[in-house]
């Protein structure tokens, strides 16, 4: 499968709202975020941001499903020769002229739209349970600066889930657990492997378990472990690239 540019507005041919990715590999060989490890991807320049990752960034972070106050970039680490100040992942102001920051600026500018993908360290509310999910559109609605927890000023994103194309609902339902989830891979499709999970709460049904048994126990975990930073260490086999 040849990969697509993500340097685009709007959705991707072929990635549907719901598809998982089982790592930040897949996502940016699929074209649907174009950095590998920063959150936000885009510049102002190019009309504002494409796309962001939502998977423990800031203690700032607010999801609220069809609404995120998302935390810009910057200062997470002391200016050359300062120590770092222990206990605090903030180390420092930030600022609207860092790349991603006046990229996100721009998106309220522009009117564009942005791609959310959720990862599995968010609010588990909104999140899947392992994986990256694509979430669909999301409006950037105001952008500002404010002192975050931390004490210092943060530049923060109103998002809004966009209603301008019509989308289908918050694909809640897809926890990236389950054996029916579609994941991208360069070949296609696949689905759930092998797992090896930590967590044996999270451990795959049997056979004879219902469908609604199943999704009821995982909404059960989903909210007992709301709010905690982490599940522990899963994966899953995937195929290995091929090369052309």
């Amino acid at each position: 499968m040849a990969r697509q540019t993500g340097d685009v507005h709007g959705d991707l041919p072929d990635i549907p709202v719901g598809l998982m990715f089982a790592d930040r590999e897949d996502l940016h060989k699929s074209g649907l975020h174009n950095q590998n490890m920063a959150g936000i991807s885009g510049t102002k320049a190019e009309g504002g941001a494409f796309s962001i990752v939502l998977n423990e960034g800031y203690e700032d972070d607010e999801d609220r499903g069809n609404e995120i106050i998302y935390t810009g970039e910057g200062k997470g680490k002391p200016e050359e020769g300062q120590e770092r100040i222990p206990g605090k992942k903030q180390q420092g102001d930030q600022d609207m002229k860092s790349r991603g920051n006046a990229a996100l600026q721009k998106n309220v500018e522009s009117g564009l739209p942005v791609r959310v993908i959720r990862g599995p360290n968010g609010n588990l509310k909104y999140s899947p349970l392992q994986g990256y999910r694509y979430d669909g559109l999301y409006d950037v609605k105001e952008a500002y600066i404010e002192e975050g927890k931390a004490g210092f000023k943060m530049c923060k994103f109103r998002l809004e889930r966009a209603t301008v194309p019509t989308q289908d609902e918050l694909p809640l339902h897809i926890t990236g657990t389950g054996a029916n989830d579609d994941y991208w891979s360069i070949d296609g499709r696949e689905k759930l492997g092998k797992r090896r999970v930590n967590n044996p709460a999270l451990s795959e049904p049997s056979a004879s378990t219902s469908d609604s048994a199943s999704q009821q126990a995982i909404q059960e975990k989903r909210r007992e472990i709301a709010g905690k930073p982490r599940l522990g260490n899963m994966s899953f086999s995937k195929k290995k690239s091929v090369s052309n």
